[in-house]
């Protein structure tokens, strides 16, 4: 029997004024503002919308999409996008869960879309949503799948989050700091390392590449394409190289730019799928094709 995880301590965490400071920088800083809600979900994808508490007090904007008979619940987290949520709507990831028996619970973080308020510690808007997902199927699996900054997000959540099932990470960087690297960016490198300075506790919980050692849940995978130009393969490979061993399964394909792999990639299909059930897919199994107009 494999050793349990570490449990990697986050105490103290970052106190009301740091989130507050923090939050104003990494906006400044980081991202506009991407808030938006004005993009309809299709008829036939029954849903309820609804909203929770994220971090830092943020009003969170979410949809639980249901399943009639689901074999568990996915918690989608998305990119840096300002569709949002919708982004899974839009590009097909919603419909293909349903279709493969999957419920889905979709949510905005804190500056994106409909959620309002509250600071950017972003992995504890996932936290959040994956808490709520397993109230909505409490005996049934709760799944967790993050895409760039949402996996970014979803790996610091993930020592957080026991109860989870499988977790996939596509695209995850290790931190903040690793966009910064190299004799190019001294300016970046050199802001980093203060903040790293000024806000250690924060520093503390948005190291991807450390929090993933502490990951719980049953299956991991983390997929990637050689050819992304956004998020460098190396940066996913250092995410990967700490992960649990004996619980995660690495992918890595070619020719598919960022945040393309669910739309141009079969395999990375049927990879989520087999994290998702547990079992492997038979090799002449035909996928179905990407559900993107």
């Amino acid at each position: 029997m494999a050793a349990p995880a570490p449990t990697l301590s986050i105490a103290p965490l970052p106190g009301r004024l740091e989130r507050r400071v923090v939050g104003a920088f990494v906006r400044f800083a980081m991202f506009r503002r991407r808030h938006g809600s004005g993009w309809e979900v299709p008829a036939d994808l029954a849903h309820h919308d609804l909203r929770f508490e994220g971090n830092t007090g943020a009003d969170l904007a979410g949809r639980h999409f249901i399943h009639p008979a689901p074999r568990g619940i996915v918690v989608l987290a998305h990119p840096d996008r300002r569709y949002g949520q919708f982004w899974f709507v839009k590009t097909g990831w919603v419909r293909w869960l349903l279709d493969n028996g999957f419920s889905v619970l979709t949510f905005d973080f804190t500056n994106y879309g409909a959620s309002r308020g509250g600071s950017t510690y972003l992995f504890e808007d996932v936290a959040a949503a994956c808490r709520l997902a397993r109230t909505f199927a409490p005996a049934r699996p709760v799944h967790l799948v993050g895409l760039s900054i949402g996996a970014f997000s979803a790996a610091n959540a993930s020592p957080d989050l026991e109860f989870l099932d499988s977790l996939v990470l596509e695209s995850p960087y290790p931190s903040f700091n690793s966009w910064y690297e190299g004799d190019g960016h001294r300016v970046g490198n050199a802001s980093m390392a203060l903040f790293d300075r000024a806000f250690p506790r924060t520093a503390r919980l948005i190291q991807a590449d450390q929090r993933i050692r502490g990951a719980t849940a049953k299956r991991i995978l983390i997929a990637a394409s050689r050819s992304d130009t956004t998020t460098a393969i190396a940066l996913t490979r250092r995410v990967a190289a700490n992960a649990p061993a004996d619980r995660t399964t690495v992918l890595e394909v070619d020719g598919v730019e960022h945040l393309a792999l669910f739309e141009q990639s079969p395999s990375y299909r049927g990879a989520v799928l087999a994290a998702l059930t547990g079992h492997a897919l038979p090799a002449a199994m035909p996928l179905p094709p990407s559900p993107v107009s």
